[in-house]
């Protein structure tokens, strides 16, 4: 059995702690924040104070990432098994596509699909999207295609073992011998892309929300940074910026950290 590397736990354990805070000082006990952050109260929005701005936006950011971590994930599962299973034809150009969506500048596509569906939405065809949702999906459309290609891949390698080819010659079909000898060697390397693709989404989201383009409501870090990076002229007004910036350098780190420990490596012979 594989030893998790300590810098797994570390990731973990940054991603744990990063959100049980969020979660109890963003969601559980605003009012604490509110009565006694020692950074007081920020100058572009004075209602709120800088520990309810940064803790909150941390708590949206980190639910984007894992809501379109999981979603982009999912999809290139999907896409890498239904190939596969077809092989072929249908199989080198669904892969071509896919190398197609990998090779798009991922920011530019999400700016471009933000415009988009923030249009659809003033119109009032929303399809039960709010601005979380629209961004959830546009991560996704533009993260699937590199979950896909290493899911793909990581089939293609596992398919070359004994114990699949011994399968086959008792007579094994294709989905019997995903279902049952493929899915349990490949669920270790779900969490690793799973964890991959967040910081990815997070980083994503924040630079389209820094640049005013996504209305996340209530603020993600990305978005807070936006609207008040405009403090740093001011005396002082680091204190309004450096708090959200940590917290999103932290919550990057935490998953960068962990996928990279938890991804397989080759064996040595």
């Amino acid at each position: 059995m594989r030893r998790i590397p300590v810098r797994a736990w570390v990731g973990l354990a940054l991603l744990g702690g990063l959100g049980a805070l969020s979660l109890l000082a963003g969601r559980v006990f605003p009012e604490v924040l509110a009565g006694t952050c020692p950074l007081g109260r920020d100058p572009s929005h004075p209602d709120r104070t800088v520990c309810e701005l940064a803790f909150g936006g941390l708590w949206i950011s980190l639910a984007i990432g894992l809501a379109a971590g999981a979603l982009s994930t999912g999809l290139g599962l999907l896409v890498a098994a239904l190939a596969r299973l077809a092989g072929g034809t249908l199989e080198r150009w669904v892969m071509r596509l896919a190398d197609a969506f990998f090779a798009l500048p991922d920011v530019l596509v999400v700016m471009v699909l933000q415009l988009a569906g923030q249009s659809l939405l003033d119109a009032g065809s929303s399809a039960g999207l709010g601005p979380f949702g629209l961004m959830v999906v546009s991560l996704a459309l533009v993260g699937w295609a590199g979950p896909a290609r290493m899911f793909r891949n990581r089939l293609d390698t596992l398919e070359g073992q004994e114990f699949v080819a011994a399968s086959r010659a008792l007579g094994g079909h294709g989905a019997h011998v995903l279902r049952v000898h493929l899915w349990p060697a490949l669920r270790p390397f779900v969490l690793a892309v799973f964890l991959s693709r967040l910081p990815a989404a997070i980083l994503a989201e924040s630079t389209v929300s820094f640049f005013g383009i996504a209305r996340m409501e209530p603020m993600s870090l990305g978005r807070y940074l936006g609207t008040s990076y405009a403090a740093l002229i001011y005396e002082g007004g680091s204190r309004v910026v450096i708090p959200a910036w940590l917290l999103l350098v932290l919550l990057v780190l935490g998953a960068s950290l962990a996928s990279q420990a938890l991804a397989p490596r080759p064996r040595r012979a």
